[in-house]
């Protein structure tokens, strides 16, 4: 063994818990992302046991001739590893999109790769899959994680099927204790894969056989947040331009608050897309999101309480003092920007809108609204987008300060010198007043 080998299994024998708690950490992260999306997968991970690396280093020293660390490093990309295994095939573009979008992918590399000369008689491609090397951006990790940034993973993304195979090919073909595998052998494993091959065209066609379904069943109920992500998916695929992964967004807690809205299905659902649809820059499911509480603005607690429960779901443990304050203070906030919407919203009632909607911020240029009102409808709007759509919880002191600065939009709309604006603020603040 050379001493750059030993060297180096030396340093990763102590290294070894810290690759193991980073793909544990990405392996968690990876799965939370695609089952809100509604993508079925199984995920696992792992670090290198240092004597399992030790073998291969040693056996690929033997042509790689290793100068340093650096160069085994480079060799090695799956010090930690993580497997993600879709029920259905045909999601890997979807996992592409969302680990490009969530992850910092240094390298990416498709199997089998094209233009690759085959240099056996096989009948079947052999392995399909993708693999990124990733990094977790920092500002997703929590802090006592941040450590982990710095450490290189691999992520290895194929069906359940594929990888079974690979697991049977790889501890025949790779790691054979008694022997290398025999020709039969070798065309056994290439018979099995073309039956994998086969399995995965049938998955896609079952697959698509759910998306039919669904899309036909007006009126049946999505059962889980899987269905209506297949449902949206199919929809949106046909809106988009061709080439275009479609961003869905995260469904689970869009399919809760669907059936709160008694809006969970097909056909109640229908109506409420080619408007989301029509909004750029945002993911499907936070704009529909944001259609359904236009239309159901007393939503907007059970929304929020929707997005602590699933970001905890431990539900048997009691929130603490300082949780309970700031979910009061997260009430007070989206109760007086239902009344900011409900302002407008009557505002709008002579002008030309959807449903009923006007956009705050359009709103209060039409009234001709202070600088210094815009500029806090804009930064309270952005806060409150990030608040609904759980891209960041704000603290207590920043909400505090948003609702008051909301309380100096509510005096400046008071104040207006146009009658219709201030029965507006009072016919939003008490709605049974109205006729």
């Amino acid at each position: 063994m050379s001493q750059v080998v030993s060297d180096f299994i030396s340093a990763y024998t102590r290294e070894y818990d810290y690759y193991q708690s980073a793909s544990a950490i990405c392996s968690r992260r990876c799965e939370q992302l695609l089952a809100t999306q509604g993508i079925r997968v199984i995920v696992s991970h792992r670090a290198k046991r240092p004597n399992k690396l030790l073998a291969k280093l040693q056996q690929r020293d033997k042509d790689k001739n290793y100068k340093n660390n650096d160069e085994i490093r480079a060799d090695i990309p799956d010090l930690a590893g993580v497997r993600i295994a879709l029920y259905f095939p045909g999601d890997r573009e979807r996992v592409k999109g969302i680990l490009s979008e969530k992850f910092d992918v240094l390298k990416s590399k498709d199997f089998p790769e094209k233009g690759k000369p085959r240099k056996d008689s096989k009948r079947f491609d052999g392995y399909h899959a993708d693999h990124y090397r990733v990094l977790m951006p920092e500002s997703a990790l929590e802090d006592g994680e941040k450590l982990y940034a710095a450490a290189a993973i691999e992520i290895q993304v194929g069906s359940v099927l594929m990888h079974a195979w690979a697991e049977v090919e790889h501890d025949l073909v790779y790691k054979p204790e008694s022997g290398m595998p025999s020709e039969d052998e070798h065309a056994i494993l290439d018979e099995l894969n073309g039956m994998v091959i086969a399995g995965e065209i049938a998955l896609e066609r079952l697959q698509k056989a759910v998306e039919r379904r669904l899309s036909s069943a007006q009126d049946t109920q999505f059962d889980n947040h899987y269905e209506l992500a297949a449902y949206l998916y199919k929809w949106l695929r046909g809106s988009v331009p061709e080439g275009t992964e479609p961003a869905i967004g995260r469904v689970d807690i869009l399919w809760e608050l669907l059936k709160r809205a008694n809006l969970n299905s097909p056909g109640k659902l229908l109506p409420l897309l080619p408007d989301a649809a029509a909004s750029s820059g945002a993911a499907l499911s936070d704009q529909l999101a944001d259609t359904v509480l236009e239309l159901y603005p007393e939503l907007y607690s059970s929304y929020g309480t929707l997005q602590s429960s699933l970001a905890t779901p431990d539900t048997s443990a009691q929130p603490s003092p300082q949780a309970t304050e700031r979910a009061d203070t997260m009430g007070d906030f989206l109760s007086a920007w239902v009344t900011l919407e409900r302002t407008f919203r009557i505002l709008g009632e002579d002008l030309t809108f959807k449903r009923g909607y006007v956009d705050p911020i359009k709103g209060a240029k039409s009234i001709e609204l202070s600088a210094s009102a815009l500029e806090a409808i804009v930064g309270i709007r952005r806060l409150r987008n990030n608040l609904v759509h759980g891209i960041e919880i704000p603290s207590r002191k920043v909400l505090m300060e948003a609702r008051s600065s909301l309380d100096s939009v509510f005096h400046e709309l008071q104040n207006h010198p146009e009658a219709r604006v201030r029965d507006a603020l009072s016919e939003a603040r008490d709605p049974t007043t109205r006729p």
